[in-house]
């Protein structure tokens, strides 16, 4: 049994946990004094989970995400982000509050952050004030020629990597013209010679593995980051569920691209069990993540390298922060309801 800390799916309050081996799966139960006992499963795969149930990846790779526009230009059917709702910080706000975690950097989410017409503008106020950053985006303003040089003419462009992390999705779940724009955005950055941070892959399900296998296949060597992320923000508010995990897509991975010889990497993070990282044999980088949800969430494996600034101006590991804000837009937050607006 291992004895860790949750959060109540009721009330979003910390709670105490036990982790239990059953029937080699692996279980969460936990207890809220006001709402009651409660289940979930965490992983099918208990070798696995004993194999990766390590100290976390506190240390590595920091950021802090920063939301810096509360609208987007696409309607992605998993997004957990409230379009329009959040007040979003100034600058001068951010940098305040931020004052413990300088030596971090800083990654501009959303909402879409480059559709912001001050994008550039905070970019430069936050190098101003000794931040370096980056940007989360859907890639669809780099199809545009004049964002492009634009970027580059900025302190994202470092070397030949500009730094977005730009967020990939099979094309079943967009426009054909959102797709394109896609293509068009990475096309547009291999003839100026430079390419993005990384490539995010967000998956609903294993099949869309096969995509981005022949994907790589057409690119090997050419993104030094990709990463895959089962998407589960929000999903019960949609109608679907979290119907496979880390163990899953992991075994999935190394079968897809068993040809590039995968194998687990140490160069930029200790796994834990909500990611892990592989690398492959012409040293891509392929992180693998399956975020908790409310349910399964176990505080000490959720050390993330990566932090958010939530939406109580607190900062947390991403998975952490994620759902602290789904409990504020449920009306609660530390256990509390909170007084919803009319």
């Amino acid at each position: 049994m291992i004895k860790t800390l949750s959060l109540c799916p009721v009330c979003y309050k910390k709670i105490p946990a036990d982790i239990i081996n059953h029937d080699g799966a692996v279980w969460m139960f936990k207890e809220c004094d006001v709402h009651g006992k409660f289940s979930a499963l965490m992983e099918t795969d208990s070798a696995f989970f004993t194999a990766f149930y390590k100290e976390g990846t506190l240390g590595k790779n920091k950021s802090i995400i920063v939301h810096s526009y509360n609208q987007c230009n696409m309607t992605c059917k998993w997004c957990y982000y409230p379009m329009g709702k959040e007040r979003i910080p100034t600058v001068e706000e951010v940098n305040q509050i931020l004052g413990m975690y300088r030596g971090f950097n800083i990654m501009l989410s959303g909402g879409e952050p480059t559709i912001d017409p001050e994008f550039f503008l905070k970019v430069a106020q936050y190098t101003t004030l000794g931040w370096g950053v980056s940007a989360i985006t859907n890639m669809i303003q780099l199809a545009d020629e004049r964002f492009l040089e634009e970027a580059m003419a900025s302190p994202l462009k470092v070397g030949n990597t500009l730094n977005f992390a730009c967020s990939f999705q099979h094309p079943k779940n967009h426009s054909s013209e959102i797709t394109s724009a896609k293509f068009q955005a990475l096309h547009n950055m291999e003839v100026r010679g430079v390419q993005p941070a990384c490539l995010m892959f967000s998956i609903q399900s294993l099949d869309e593995l096969n995509w981005i296998e022949e994907f790589y296949s057409r690119t090997k060597g050419h993104y030094p980051m990709i990463r895959i992320r089962g998407m589960f923000r929000n999903w019960a508010a949609n109608g679907l569920k979290k119907d496979f995990y880390l163990s899953d897509l992991y075994k999935a991975v190394c079968e897809k691209f068993g040809k590039y010889s995968p194998v687990q990497s140490v160069k930029s993070e200790h796994s834990n069990l909500y990611c892990l990282y592989l690398s492959l044999d012409d040293g891509t980088q392929i992180s693998l993540s399956c975020a908790p949800d409310v349910n399964d969430l176990d505080y000490h494996q959720c050390s993330r390298p990566v932090y958010m600034l939530a939406r109580d101006l607190r900062c947390y590991p991403v998975p952490i922060a994620q759902i602290i804000n789904e409990g504020i837009d449920k009306g609660w937050k530390d256990g509390f309801s909170l007084e919803k607006e009319a």
